[in-house]
């Protein structure tokens, strides 16, 4: 198995925003593994860069959570 794993992906969301997401995992040992998760939300129009002023993190957190839930999940039952 590899001790790394490396995927970038990106796209234009609906002509407005640029987003990029990178997700790394790093295997800790044969019980742990490292997950990062880092995304890049560029506005391509100048009145979203006010609104990304009120925007929150509460959507990317929900994402991670469900992501765990879902890994945990699956090394439960194997």
């Amino acid at each position: 198995m590899d001790e790394q794993k490396k995927l970038k992906v990106g796209f234009i969301l609906a002509k407005m925003f640029e987003i990029t997401a990178f997700y790394e995992l790093n295997k800790i040992n044969d019980n742990r593994t490292s997950f990062t998760y880092t995304v890049t939300s560029r506005p391509l129009k100048w009145f979203l860069k006010l609104l990304l002023l009120f925007a929150t993190d509460k959507v990317v957190v929900e994402f991670l959570e469900r992501v765990k839930k879902v890994v945990e999940a699956e090394t439960v039952s194997s």
